[in-house]
């Protein structure tokens, strides 16, 4: 056995000190909402170890200098595919990747970020073992199963039927050779059964199980079993566990040696027990954290923050571990053999290879139960494995971190409650409800952050910010709180590559961010207004409406709780599990269900037909103490899983009796009649427009302060623009944070924060905000607090309760201004019962275009050489040109279709007004294609949210002439499709196709006066 071996570790987790410092999210620090230290984090890609090791830490500061808070460090390794140097000396494990990762911790310091590792290459599921210990404890499992049928009249009498072993598409495998007999089962063909179709159904009520009556050993191949059935055509199956050998990364070109981690190879451990994650822990603990200091500096605060694994995307016919059966028994109170013949309809993933033949028990039982009861028992210990990284991240000055359940038949918000911190993907969970089926586990497991991998879309090269920002606020309002973006490539040289450099998943994917992109200079601004809405999204706790009851094995693109009442009422929910039902703390208090964490009003049940026994009286203790629950079409009658009698079935039934008895429980017949039932028991959304939209999403986040008095909501609101009338969205806005407070409205743009001018509260705090505008995959922020100051911002004792049709107010440091786009007055009221009349006049100004544009391209081109300075662009500055046309699109001007690069808009205009007139004005850039950066009079103006790109530019303006000056850069895109094939990555030409993109200024950029007069309160 080689040091890759798991046996030494598990006393290690068993005695493990968790008293040392862990870096967890909510101890490092925050900053301010001006100046937050909660920016995105990357996925740092490198190759292998072939690199630079100053690049490194040019990469790490580079990634500081846009506002980052850190990065995960991912040795790709072609992603399990052919690499390009030897991973003996190269891939992780090896003695230059220990280096590679000594200097990239010490560049995370340096720059005050974090880094996370991941638990292995390629996507951390699997780490170097050597080939011969593969087949070990401790690795990925499967069951097989092989299948002999008995003609009406015969016997069987020999070895047992051979399993199916299946490839994995192309890759390579360890050394399999020992196998574990699991059961071996006999059953007749039900009666319209075809033994050569490939789903063949058994007759439940003739199993047997056979497993006892085995004789000699499977270890050494003298297994065998004899057997009669009746006078049926009938089938013997035989099933058996197996380590699968999936492979991770490729080993050695010369092999496996076994001093050289690195030329091992790495392969997927077992990740339904504790014994893979040890597998993983002893490596990484061995071959990483005790050299060079490595572990010793990633203890240091806001060093090291988690250890991590991507979503799992490897293969099994069946995924097993040694302790299911008995697992399996505990939970359900019987014996899997009898669930044997049907698990194999589960199949592994949807990735899996298939056996060309598989059974079930057709209609002779709900065989379905059993397979509920084999992912459930599979879930169970998938916990198991992630509870026991989560000790030892702990144990050694970090925390966990992966993307649990999804991808497998598991039980995602059970899973998604027992990392430190889980984490999604924008690429695969693309919809809010997706997220919501998981942030359920999240909140009742007590988790202040959830992290998605966001930004991946479809093509290299090609994304633009607009798209990166919709990604990331998509997310925001499932419930996550950090968005770690996708990804960043390591900058420098690399072998068998040429420019613009190493590109991951053969250019099929977003994106290749940082300085080989032209507008990397530009992201800052746009970081930041991520950063700063983290920074209030990791405020505090989640709170959420409503929970709805969820008890399944995936996650599913057709929202579980149908239709868009719930949202056009204003009503936020997620989903949870009955296993987060067990969860500390998850119990009523003051008719809240936990409510130190997501407090949930109510609890919906939508069309469940069946429910486990413990959920059932969890229930009814939860309406006993005052929780409004609400069953929509009927209540369930059953259970899930299969039940030796029925007890348990009788149990759930009484409790339902019970439960629809109560003054808090409502039985609806649809989905729409559930926010008149939430009405009737006095459950109300803490945030609503008026009029209703389906568009509009919202997360709340709750700060207690040091009294019960101290109390501070944050909302977040998101125009998803995929209801049923897409498109901007007006309305009134309606808060109920649950006491009186004051609210504020935050630009995360600018980081401005001031207290909101207009708006109207009654004697329970709610507060009605008029003339709310968002355009489509735009967000707006707005906090409530009991405070005298947030952010050091003292609201006035007196605000404005109306100012009439077609004017807004906006909070000064002098006062409040009165904005109109209109001349006219304004009638006033106070929120003290005075009233005002205020003029206000455009003096004859009125919206123009901004014309006379020259534009000056810095093309972004490749070396005449690409296997030359292969990551540097060269930079050539193009001819002026007059843009006497208009604004147009770069593609559309003659020799411009396939340049990419920066380009600089200048012109001037006339401004007639002094700076402290009567006529504000706006600059509308129309559209933006990817990033812009603007100044006026030589001074930068506000970054222009692209899904609105409007901003107030009346304080940069001087009476007179005024220069504007607009940089507008493009992705490296129209430049790689003009070089085409000869673009090369590890060796792979770039064979992509995707059309040109438009750049630039794309619309008419106008100046939009408003009418405007400060008044005094």
């Amino acid at each position: 056995m080689h040091s890759s071996a798991s046996s030494i570790l598990l006393p290690l987790l068993l005695c493990a000190s968790f008293t040392r410092s862990q870096n967890l999210p909510q101890n490092l620090p925050r900053g301010s909402f001006q100046s937050p230290k909660t920016g995105v984090k990357w996925r740092y890609w490198i190759e292998d170890a072939g690199v630079d090791l100053d690049t490194l830490h040019f990469d790490v500061a580079e990634m500081a200098r846009v506002g980052s808070s850190g990065f995960e460090l991912l040795s790709y390794q072609s992603y399990g595919g052919n690499v390009v140097l030897d991973p003996t000396d190269y891939a992780f494990g090896s003695e230059r990747f220990v280096t590679v990762t000594a200097t990239l911790v010490e560049a995370a310091q340096e720059n005050n970020l974090t880094i996370d590792f991941t638990l292995g290459p390629d996507q951390g599921a699997g780490v170097p073992v050597f080939p011969d210990d593969v087949d070990m404890e401790g690795m990925s499992t499967e069951m097989v199963f092989g299948s002999h049928f008995i003609q009406p009249g015969d016997s069987f009498d020999g070895p047992l039927p051979p399993p199916t072993i299946l490839g994995f598409f192309g890759f390579v495998t360890a050394n399999i050779t020992k196998m574990n007999l699991v059961g071996v089962i006999g059953a007749e063909l039900a009666g319209d059964a075809n033994a050569s179709a490939a789903r063949v159904s058994l007759n439940f009520n003739t199993v047997v199980d056979l497993t006892d009556q085995v004789q000699g050993s499977v270890a050494d191949g003298t297994a065998s079993v004899s057997w009669t059935p009746s006078n049926n055509t009938s089938v013997l199956l035989s099933f058996f566990s197996r380590r699968n050998g999936f492979p991770e990364a490729k080993p050695g070109f010369n092999g496996a040696q076994p001093d050289k981690p690195g030329s091992w190879g790495s392969w997927v451990v077992d990740h339904f027990s504790a014994k893979g994650a040890n597998v993983s822990a002893s490596f990484m603990q061995s071959n990483l954290l005790s050299q060079q200091g490595i572990g010793d500096l990633l203890r240091q605060p806001g060093v090291g923050q988690y250890m991590w694994e991507d979503s799992m995307e490897f293969t099994a016919q069946l995924f097993w571990t040694d302790g299911l059966p008995q697992r399996f028994m505990e939970r359900h109170g019987y014996n899997v053999s009898i669930a044997l013949p049907v698990l194999h309809t589960v199949g592994g993933t949807i990735f899996s290879p298939v056996p060309n033949q598989i059974f079930d028990y057709g209609t002779s039982i709900n065989w379905a139960k059993f397979t509920e009861d084999y992912k459930d028992t599979l879930t169970s210990l998938y916990m198991d494995y992630m509870s026991a990284f989560s000790q030892w991240a702990r144990s050694v000055g970090m925390t966990f971190s992966n993307q649990p359940g999804y991808n497998f038949h598991l039980d995602v918000a059970a899973s998604a409650a027992i990392p430190d911190t889980p984490e999604i993907e924008s690429l695969a969970l693309p919809f809010i409800d997706q997220a919501r089926q998981l942030s359920g586990g999240v909140h009742l497991g007590n988790h202040t952050i959830f992290s998605s991998e966001t930004g991946a879309r479809g093509g290299a090269n090609a994304l633009r910010m607009i798209d990166l920002l919709e990604d990331a606020k998509t997310q925001y309002a499932g419930g996550v709180n950090v968005a770690l973006l996708h990804g960043f490539p390591y900058s420098g040289d690399y072998a068998n590559t040429t420019w613009p450099g190493f590109t991951t998943f053969s250019y099929l994917f977003t994106e290749m961010h940082g300085p080989r992109n032209p507008a990397w200079d530009y992201y800052r601004e746009y970081l930041d207004f991520l950063a700063r809405t983290q920074y209030i999204l990791q405020a505090g706790v989640a709170k959420v409406d409503l929970a709805i009851y969820r008890k399944d094995y995936d996650i599913t693109t057709n929202a579980p709780f149908q239709g868009t009442s719930l949202i056009s009422a204003g009503y936020s929910y997620e989903y949870v599990s009955p296993e987060n039902l067990k969860l500390p703390g998850v119990s009523v208090v003051n008719g809240r269900l936990a409510a130190t964490g997501p407090a949930y009003k109510a609890l919906i049940l939508s069309r469940i037909q069946n429910i486990t026994a413990d959920a059932a009286q969890a229930l009814v203790d939860f309406a006993g103490s005052g929780l409004p629950i609400i069953f929509v079409g009927s209540v369930p009658d059953d259970i899930p899983g299969f039940e030796v009698g029925d007890s348990q079935k009788t149990h759930a039934q009484s409790l339902m009796d019970q439960l629809v008895g109560k003054s808090s429980v409502a039985v609806v017949d649809t989905e729409d009649d559930v926010t008149g039932a939430l009405v009737q028991l006095g459950v109300s959304s803490a945030a609503s427009a008026n009029p209703k939209t389906a568009n509009l999403y919202t997360v709340v986040r709750e700060v207690q302060g040091e009294s019960d008095a101290d109390r501070t909501s944050h909302f977040y609101l998101f125009n998803s623009n995929r209801g049923s009338t897409p498109g901007p969205i007006d309305f009134t806005l309606t808060l109920n944070p649950g006491f009186i407070g004051t609210p504020y409205a935050l630009d995360p743009w600018t980081g401005e924060v001031n207290p909101v001018a207009l708006y109207t509260v009654d004697d329970k705090g709610i507060i009605n905000i008029p003339s709310i505008s968002l355009a489509p995959a735009q967000t707006a922020l707005f906090t409530v607090t009991t405070l005298s100051s947030f952010e050091g911002v003292i609201a006035p004792t007196t605000h404005l309760t109306n100012v009439g049709e077609g004017v807004s107010a906006v909070a000064l440091s002098t006062g409040v201004e009165l904005r109109s786009f209109q001349d006219g007055d304004a009638e006033v009221t106070f929120s003290n019962g005075s009233t005002q009349t205020v003029s206000l006049s455009l003096s004859g100004e009125s919206t123009r275009d901004l014309d006379g544009w020259q534009l000056n391209i810095t093309a972004w081109t490749p070396p005449a050489d690409l296997s030359q300075n292969k990551t540097q662009s060269v930079l050539v500055p193009m001819s002026p040109i007059n843009l006497t046309q208009g604004l147009v699109p770069w593609n559309q001007l003659e020799g411009l279709a396939n340049v990419s690069g920066v380009g600089t808009y200048m012109t001037t205009f006339e401004w007639d007004h002094a700076e402290d007139s009567g006529v504000g004005v706006q600059l509308d850039f129309g559209e933006v294609f990817h990033t812009i950066k603007a100044w006026i009079n030589g001074v930068q103006v506000p970054t222009a949210d692209p899904t609105n790109p409007v901003v107030d530019v009346s304080d940069f303006l001087k009476q007179g002439s005024n220069d504007i000056r607009v940089d507008a850069a493009s992705t490296l895109l129209n430049v790689l499709n003009s070089v085409g094939t000869a673009v090369v990555t590890l060796g792979e030409p770039r064979t992509v196709s995707l059309t040109n993109q438009q750049y630039g200024l794309v619309a008419p950029v106008r100046l939009i006066p408003y009418a405007r007069a400060v008044i005094s309160l």
